[in-house]
């Protein structure tokens, strides 16, 4: 019996950065061929992608917590999940044939000691765990992952799991941050002396560019960017 494939997940939580308009931009560069979930308080409907109501309104938390319904033990589907303003640039089969019965995630390109929750996969085994445990004290988390070593959701993940596979240990070249790896300093105004050490230019074997915090990826103008033929740049 052939094994399923995975599920590609999104969220979208309304009163953020982030609308529809920004979930259609990022299923247009994903491939054909898989099913697509986006958990959202704001159902719609798009080709291709089917909406899961959001199970909990998470009222007075940040947005990032809303990801805390990617682990609902009652998805059994294990999961490629992707920020919405992650930006795919190349050929990511690799990710999608991801299998194992542990997470896979980023490792935090400032901190790589910590993890990053941008781009996840997620077994169906680790959920009830993740779940259970942020619903049993979710005030406590919420108010306890705001420092660099415990930051948001994904340190709340990280307490829980400790550590796990990460991306980059498995597919070095596909991975690269645009703060860290394409904008350079002294040239672009996202870079940073301590922590940028790009040369202005995509990586010619980058296959997802990943876009945390500031600039989203609709303020950089870089020519590489698909066309962002659905929104807008809030900040213009």
């Amino acid at each position: 019996m052939a094994k399923k494939r995975l599920t590609i997940a999104l969220v979208l939580r309304s009163g953020g950065d982030y609308t529809v308009d920004h979930v259609k931009t990022l299923v247009a560069q994903l491939p054909t061929g898989y099913k697509i979930i986006c958990f959202t308080d704001t159902p719609f409907v798009m080709d291709r992608v089917e909406c899961v109501p959001l199970s909990n309104s998470y009222r007075g938390m940040h947005g990032w917590w809303a990801k805390i319904d990617l682990f609902r033990p009652d998805i059994t589907d294990d999961l490629l999940y992707f920020d919405l303003d992650t930006v795919i640039v190349g050929n990511i089969s690799k990710l999608l044939k991801t299998t194992g019965n542990t997470m896979v995630m980023l490792t935090d390109f400032y901190h790589p000691e910590y993890l990053m929750s941008s781009v996840m996969y997620i077994p169906n085994n680790v959920k009830a765990r993740l779940w259970n445990t942020f619903w049993n004290d979710s005030a406590r988390h919420v108010a306890e992952c705001t420092v660099t070593s415990k930051w948001g959701d994904q340190g709340f993940i990280r307490g829980v799991i400790g550590d796990c596979r990460r991306w980059q240990d498995l597919y070095p070249e596909l991975f690269v941050s645009y703060k860290a790896d394409i904008a350079k300093f002294g040239e672009s105004k996202w870079a940073t002396e301590r922590y940028s050490r790009g040369n202005g230019s995509l990586p010619a074997t980058a296959g997802v560019v990943v876009f945390h915090g500031q600039p989203r990826p609709y303020d950089c103008g870089e020519s590489w960017l698909p066309p962002f033929l659905y929104y807008s740049s809030p900040s213009s």
